[in-house]
């Protein structure tokens, strides 16, 4: 060590007035008394200690303030863990606040066993009150002071006192286990994760006895350094007091697999040894507060207090982490079925849709199917207005609409040729019976909807029934049917949709009368010239061959081509009528597949919607879980990361 640097204590540890009381001890009014005269103890030997260098010192500063920033981060993830004990908040705000205090040592054990005695014995002076009674029913800390003075606050009372022990670290006195006030042994068991070290005091007759037990078994979970002072050794002899000491070690092993360190004591010799001008070093040493001084002067150096006083926080931190991941634990295991329930209502949702989709796909086809039923019997309607059997008869139409004849004629004719033709073929009645499927796609979604999602709904508030009281009152919204259902998506295509149709058997026969017209005139006009070309060739007027035979055949040929003008023309209709007939079918299943689509899709949300407030839950905490899982994880990690730092510094 670095003896040219000497650190005073205060370099180690941030004084404070007092510590207050945690959120579980009554608050009640501050009361400061007035310095208490009082007869000085006597002089005893000065001590050389040892200090920490500078160096060590700045590694002490380094890990306190990572400390403090860690433990700060942990104490805003514990606040939001459901049902964690309030008292490990509070506890560890605590821990917090104590990093920050003095060395505390902390005495507790049954009602009589002489804790305030020892306490008065190594101040060598009664500063605590002790009687046949408890006289201690609050927590008493003792620290250093000019003066003897009392500050009461709630249930801690502060005590100054000018003591060379307490310049180096703050005793804590804590009302008696099992005392007849049975508030007394919650309130000590409250402070003790502040303690920096437990002193257990227990009589020498009556060596752990098993509430003694007990409670070495709670400073055990507390994870506390703890150290067995056995009072009134004065009541035994010699060659007992070794016999209590190994009795007490063994039980320690047996029970608690843990060898503390025991000091054998009489509290009565030691204030005796104090009783002349000068204190009575043979008493003392037999007392055997020699060697328990020894102890805290020597054995809990500044270097030793402040790496306990760092080591305590990250003891309470590592302890509240492990409370803090098994009720995290436990609220997954219980969100582990509630998961399940979400999942299986994605999945119903999931198939919802598949087999509103396969509904959906089964209309379409047939819509389909009527679509090219009216392609082939319009082509076919076409394919019998230009056929060639009516080439001739076509012709001598052609003849009539020269001349002006067949204008007459149609306006006295109910329909067209074409119209006759589609009718015969019933073209638009195939049509009709388009909408009318189409028409069945609202109702069939909307009837799935209402039905799965009253199934959905039932099933929903059933799962929300067996979530726990903590969850339940989580929950944001109401898992309800919903008022009104929108059909918009269909309802707003049927214009369109209309449209395409009335194009499909209304615009084609206008155009194939059209055509056919125009094709009977040219047939017409054709036939007039094969006719005058036939006389010219028969009276010699026009020579074009050099026997007659070949004139005969050219004059065929001619009105073969005539006549053949008709399915010429036809089979161009056809292929146009099919290719307009098509586009107008590609129009109107896209049209209508998007509708649907969009319904399909809404009906799918509308499911996701009643049920949302559940999942959402669900979901929400279970990922909150793991979030939180994952922070104390880390919390944890880093605080053992700390202890190694820690662990090092000793071993050095």
């Amino acid at each position: 060590m670095d003896e040219q640097n000497p650190t005073t204590s205060n370099e180690l540890e941030t004084s404070a007035t007092d510590i207050p009381p945690s959120a579980e001890i009554e608050d009640e009014e501050q009361v400061s008394e007035e310095p208490i005269e009082y007869a000085p103890p006597p002089p005893r030997r000065s001590r050389q200690i040892e200090r920490p260098s500078s160096k060590r010192l700045a590694l002490y500063a380094d890990i306190r303030r990572i400390q403090y920033e860690t433990l700060n981060q942990l104490l805003e993830t514990i606040t939001r863990v459901d049902e964690l004990n309030p008292e490990y908040i509070e506890q560890l705000r605590d821990a917090i606040f104590h990093t920050d205090h003095p060395f505390l040592v902390t005495f507790v054990g049954p009602f009589s066993s002489g804790k305030s005695s020892v306490i008065n014995a190594l101040l060598g002076a009664k500063v605590m009150d002790v009687g046949p009674i408890p006289t201690t029913d609050h927590i008493a800390i003792l620290r250093h002071g000019e003066a003897l003075q009392k500050n009461r606050a709630g249930n801690i009372t502060t005590i100054f006192y000018p003591s060379e022990l307490l310049e180096r670290v703050s005793l804590v006195d804590t009302p008696g286990l099992e005392s007849v006030f049975s508030k007394h042994d919650e309130l000590t068991r409250k402070f003790l994760h502040r303690a920096d070290i437990v002193f257990l005091v227990m009589l020498a007759t009556q060596v752990l006895t098993a509430s003694n037990l007990a409670f070495m078994e709670s400073l055990k979970v507390y994870g506390k350094r703890m150290v067995i002072v056995v009072n009134q050794i004065d009541l035994l002899e010699e060659a007992d007091r070794q016999t209590v000491k190994e009795f007490v070690q063994e039980q320690s092993r047996i029970h608690l697999g843990i060898e503390p360190q025991i000091w054998l004591v009489s509290a009565k010799q030691a204030l005796q040894a104090y009783e002349g001008s000068i204190r009575d070093e043979i008493l003392w040493d037999e007392s055997g507060f020699a060697d328990l001084e020894e102890y805290l002067f020597d054995t809990l150096s500044d270097e030793q207090r402040v790496l306990q006083k760092l080591d305590t926080p990250l003891q309470v931190a590592r302890n509240i982490i492990a409370s803090a991941l098994e009720q995290v634990q436990t609220a997954q295991r219980t969100l582990i079925e509630h998961r399940k329930t979400v999942e299986n209502i994605q999945t119903q949702i999931a198939a919802s849709e598949k087999d509103r989709r396969k509904r959906l796909e089964k209309i379409e086809t047939e819509i389909e199917q009527e679509w090219n039923t009216a392609i082939d019997k319009g082509s076919a309607a076409i394919e019998e207005l230009f056929q060639i059997q009516r080439a001739l008869g076509q012709s001598l139409a052609g003849i009539l609409e020269i001349v002006g004849i067949g204008v007459l004629a149609r306006r006295f004719r109910k329909r067209t040729q074409a119209e006759e033709a589609f009718l015969k073929y019933e073209v638009r009645d195939t049509l009709q019976r388009i909408p009318e499927l189409a028409e069945k796609i609202g109702p069939t979604l909307e009837g799935r909807d209402q039905e799965e999602i009253d199934q959905l709904v039932d099933y929903t508030r059933q799962q929300i029934t067996l979530l726990p009281d903590t969850l339940k009152n989580k929950l944001i919204g109401k898992v309800q049917t919903p008022m009104s259902y929108d059909r918009k998506a269909l309802r707003n295509i049927r214009d369109e949709l209309d449209n395409l149709i009335d194009k499909a058997s209304n615009f084609e026969t206008a155009r194939i009368d059209r055509a056919l017209r125009s094709t009977m005139i040219l047939m017409a006009v054709w036939m007039f010239i094969t006719i005058l070309f036939a006389i010219l060739i028969a009276t010699g007027s026009l020579l074009v061959g050099s026997s007659s035979g070949f004139n005969v055949i050219l004059v065929l040929v001619l009105f073969i081509l005539g006549m053949a003008l008709l399915p010429l023309r036809g089979s161009l209709l056809q292929y146009q009528y099919r290719r307009q007939m098509q586009t107008l079918q590609r129009q109107y299943m896209n049209t209508l597949h998007r509708a649907a689509e969009k319904q399909i899709t809404y009906g799918t949300q509308l499911r996701q919607d009643v049920v949302e407030p559940f999942t959402r839950l669900i979901t929400t905490q279970s990922e909150q879980l793991d979030e939180l899982k994952l922070k104390l994880e880390t919390h944890q990690q880093q605080i053992i990361g700390i202890q190694h730092k820690l662990s090092s510094l000793m071993k050095d």
